[in-house]
């Protein structure tokens, strides 16, 4: 008995110092800011990769560069400052690139892959300076060795930030963007390997930048989503304004559909070859990040929420068969 009563008044201590011990080593909650997180998906399902890569960022560019079969990502902005490191992905693990020449720092830049010259374009973006930064108007391709300038500086499509560029069939189309809270564009591009050519006709759509862009392969048509437009009355490093419509593109001829989404900023689109449907995904609902997917079929509209945490900001390209990747973005609210 005497035995019994020595082993409960033990077990009675033991529980009282772990309750101490939990409490002093509570985990501190994490404060909202820039993401480093690797997920995979199809639409349905999502998987996380705790592997080394990249320093959390937002507004980095992705593209899937189908001749080498990897995924490259270019710049965005980290607790550092705004990057020019350009990372792979493939086999599940990131690899730093040291090419020999590099476009310079920049964050909110268009990037795609361009079928026709089994390169990756990269245009524009905001260049950091001493100020509110420099929206550049210079033209990047990267061969999976190398970047090359091939483009200084363009009056067309000119200088501007958060514009989309997508693989388009065979061929890479660039639209929107904005110059500061002065312009926003709405204006559609393509590359022929030397020059940029516009392809829609006017009117053209209300000014964006930051819309959720994805091509729509069995359409043969773009899907555009929201962004941001113009402020007015706000000075030129203001955010813009969310937009809620959408639109579809093809042939030169923009066609508005029914509304769908709340009005959503810096959001992302993708593909979902096995419904058929166009998906924004991410972005914020003012002022909160959502990882809600809303899908588009052609008709209506139906919306659920993803496997992966709220963001905005996020790197989101898909490979050839619709698998996606998401790198990073920001979880921090705001409008």
């Amino acid at each position: 008995m005497k035995t019994a009563r020595i082993a409960v008044l033990f077990v009675l201590l033991a529980a009282c110092a772990g309750s101490t011990g939990g409490a002093q080593h509570s985990p501190t909650p994490r404060t909202p800011g820039s993401l480093g997180d690797t997920w995979t998906g199809d639409g349905a399902t999502w998987r996380q990769h705790n592997v080394a890569g990249p320093a959390p960022r937002y507004f980095a560019a992705l593209a899937y560069d189908a001749a080498r079969h990897v995924y490259v990502m270019f710049g965005g902005q980290t607790t550092k400052g705004t990057s020019d490191e350009t990372w792979t992905f493939g086999d599940a693990s990131w690899t730093l690139m040291t090419p020999a020449h590099r476009p310079p720092p920049r964050r909110d830049a268009a990037m795609a892959y361009d079928p026709a010259r089994r390169v990756v374009v990269l245009y524009g973006g905001l260049i950091p300076d001493l100020s509110e930064g420099v929206a550049a108007s210079d033209t990047w391709t990267w061969n999976g060795v190398d970047w090359s300038d091939v483009i200084e500086q363009s009056k067309a499509p000119g200088p501007r930030e958060g514009a989309r560029m997508i693989t388009a069939g065979n061929r890479v189309v660039l639209f929107g963007g904005r110059f500061f809270n002065l312009t926003y564009f709405g204006d559609a591009w393509t590359w022929d390997g030397t020059a940029w050519l516009r392809i829609d006709r006017s009117p053209t759509r209300p000014g964006r930048a930051d819309a959720a862009v994805v091509w729509d392969p069995a359409d043969s048509s773009i899907f555009v989503f929201g962004g941001n437009g113009i402020r007015r009355g706000g000075g030129p490093g203001e955010t813009g304004v969310p937009l809620g419509d959408a639109w579809t593109f093809k042939g030169g001829e923009w066609s508005q559909i029914e509304a769908g989404p709340p009005a959503l900023n810096v959001a992302n689109a993708i593909w979902d070859p096995r419904t058929g449907r166009a998906g924004v995904i991410f972005g914020i609902r003012c002022p909160n990040p959502t990882n809600e997917i809303w899908e588009w079929n052609g008709t209506t509209w139906t919306h659920t929420q993803i496997g992966v945490p709220a963001r905005w900001g996020a790197a989101v390209a898909q490979d050839t068969d619709g698998n996606a990747l998401v790198f990073g973005g920001s979880d921090e609210p705001g409008c």
